[in-house]
């Protein structure tokens, strides 16, 4: 009945997938825990090679195919009518996750479980990803496609676009081809816990390639109101007052005093959000 779908990059998956497992079992009802690895490294490849457990399939491609293809792929591998997304580097923190969801499999909406992080602090480098995921990312109502349901039906009239390059705001752009299709987002407490913490350098260069992705939705849209994105919404107030013009010609010179602040040990999330702001108007 149901079909839980990860794909793999670089990840070790034995833990997350036992856990999934037993509580799967637990429901009684068909399911499969499909795994599909995106050409990781060998070491990764060897370790889940290993998962040993019934309804469970292992599929390695040879060649990177990206965030979105892989997850199309997943749904055409996929034998069951529920589709339960999520990335390969989360955690369960609830032992009723998988029944959570189960309760809304017969609503014909899409659920999201939303995202946590751990309580306690990280090392210094990686600070940053922490702070902002905590205070922006967990209770947050945005679409995150590392942790959703959907009927494949639903699916089959969206997929996962090509048209972003690499990581960040295929989740924005999923969510709002959901809403244009009249199809109900759901937002539930049912969260999984994001481990891979990034170092601030990563993060910060994950943040430039996501905004750079919402550039690309902005242009792909057309939408002059921007309402799916507080960064685009700021922007057109600001623009009204003259702010974005100036953000535009101070931020080059700013850029290394905000990306080293940022790389700190106390990083702010206000210098983040000028950073950010100041990057976006530059594209």
């Amino acid at each position: 009945m149901f079909s839980i779908c990860i794909p793999i990059y670089n990840q070790e998956l034995s833990q997350l997938v036992y856990e999934l497992h037993r509580q799967a079992v637990a429901t009684g009802l068909a399911f499969e825990i499909l795994l599909i690895d995106d050409a990781s490294k060998q070491e990764y490849r060897a370790e889940n090679r290993l998962i040993d457990l019934p309804h469970v399939r292992y599929i390695q491609l040879e060649k990177n195919i990206g965030r979105a293809k892989i997850r199309n792929l997943l749904v055409e591998e996929s034998k069951y009518q529920y589709l339960i997304f999520m990335d390969g580097d989360m955690g369960v923190e609830s032992g009723d996750y998988i029944r959570n969801y189960v309760t809304y499999m017969n609503d014909g909406i899409v659920c999201v479980g939303g995202r946590t992080y751990e309580l306690q602090r990280p090392v210094p480098q990686k600070i940053l990803h922490w702070k902002y995921g905590r205070t922006r990312e967990t209770n947050s109502n945005i679409f995150m496609t590392c942790n959703f349901m959907i009927d494949k039906t639903h699916f089959d009239q969206i997929q996962f676009t090509m048209a972003l390059d690499g990581y960040g705001h295929e989740d924005t752009l999923f969510g709002i081809q959901l809403k244009e299709a009249g199809i109900i987002i759901q937002h539930i407490t049912n969260p999984l816990i994001h481990l891979d913490v990034k170092d601030a350098e990563l993060f910060l260069n994950h943040t430039e390639n996501a905004l750079r992705n919402l550039a690309k939705i902005n242009r792909l849209l057309q939408d002059q109101d921007g309402n799916y994105s507080q960064l685009l919404q700021t922007k057109n107030k600001l623009d009204k007052t003259g702010i974005t013009v100036l953000a535009r010609t101070l931020f080059p010179l700013v850029k290394p005093l905000l990306r080293r602040h940022l790389l700190s040990k106390h990083p702010s999330l206000l210098a983040l959000d000028v950073y950010k702001f100041g990057f976006f108007v530059n594209l």
